[in-house]
């Protein structure tokens, strides 16, 4: 029994579902729980209401008399699948947090089979989606993901776009996590010395990945990986990544520069009309703005270097 936000929680799992435009029943989700969830101890079911309206306001409502152990968060405004899934970890109860997808990729059958690497110390289970049922296009673009992912962070994680996942409270805590960055909880987790692992669990035939022919999916996912490459690599190290760009300009312009002084100096022909002399200027100033920009980072490191922890300590002995 642990306290979460503030006092005593006498839940030992709680099933965090998103709510959005789109998902399956909620009686017949509830229902399954059930089912899964017997002998596993109290447990509660937490709803986030993605904005969606009065219809799926009203199937909440009508949960209150059969499911008592139903809770509901409603959000003001639509903020996105991956938020409201972290809205509603914040607010979980339970020692052991299940998060589900609400279109079911996986079955809700699976839940124990996810549970059981718990009894071995793992702190956060991931589902990897295999055989998977989307089309080739989504298929494709999961598995360049991923691989991008795995390169730029050497955790071998397969499934990041599964929101099927289960994890200890404890580590929902240590983790800072906002908005889309919840996909990546396994390589944050994995980053800070939390044991991890994938269970390989087959997609429901007939549910496929929502978003996958739309174009605006494609730019989020790779400002998702720029986002995940400056935190996992260069968020303690800013001078690393702006001094590698400032560089690069600053050599730049330098070299221009003297591609014109051989023009002026060696030819005797004139510069002050030739475009390049403004570019390597302007190369040259955005270098060294860019290095400072790392350096005023590196300062800020150093100033609170004592309140930065990137470690977890697990047991104590004396």
């Amino acid at each position: 029994m642990t306290a979460v936000h503030g006092r005593q929680s006498a839940v030992h799992v709680s099933v965090v579902i998103p709510l959005g435009a789109r998902h399956e029943g909620l009686a017949g989700i509830c229902q399954s729980l059930r089912l899964a969830l017997n002998g596993y101890g109290p447990y509660e079911v937490l709803f986030v209401d993605d904005a969606t309206g009065p219809k799926t306001r009203a199937e909440l409502e009508a949960l209150r008399g059969s499911f008592p152990e139903v809770r509901a968060i409603r959000l003001s405004h639509r903020m996105g699948e991956a938020a409201a899934l972290a809205i509603g970890a914040q607010h979980a109860q339970g020692d052991i947090v299940v998060t589900l997808d609400p279109y079911l990729h996986v079955p809700i059958e699976a839940i124990p089979q996810l549970l059981q690497p718990l009894a071995n110390g793992t702190d956060v289970v991931c589902v990897w989606r295999t055989p998977r049922q989307d089309s080739w296009l989504g298929q494709l673009s999961s598995a360049s993901f991923n691989a991008l992912a795995r390169w730029l962070t050497k955790v071998p994680v397969h499934d990041l776009n599964c929101r099927t996942r289960v994890i200890r409270q404890q580590v929902l805590q240590e983790l800072p996590l906002y908005g889309d960055l919840y996909r990546f909880l396994p390589i944050f987790a994995a980053r800070r010395g939390y044991r991890w692992c994938e269970v390989q669990i087959p997609q429901q035939p007939g549910k496929h990945e929502v978003g996958a022919q739309d174009p605006h999916a494609y730019i989020r996912r790779f400002f998702d990986l720029l986002t995940l490459a400056f935190l996992t690599r260069f968020v303690k190290r800013p001078l690393h990544f702006f001094g590698l760009l400032g560089a690069a300009s600053l050599s730049a312009g330098l070299l221009l520069s003297l591609y014109l002084t051989y023009i002026k100096v060696g030819l005797g022909l004139p510069i002050g009309h030739r475009p390049l002399l403004l570019l390597a200027v302007l190369l040259i100033v955005v270098g060294l703005q860019i290095a400072s920009i790392g350096l005023l980072g590196e300062l800020m490191i150093f100033t609170h270097a004592r309140d930065l922890k990137d470690y977890v300590v697990k047991e104590e002995f004396s």
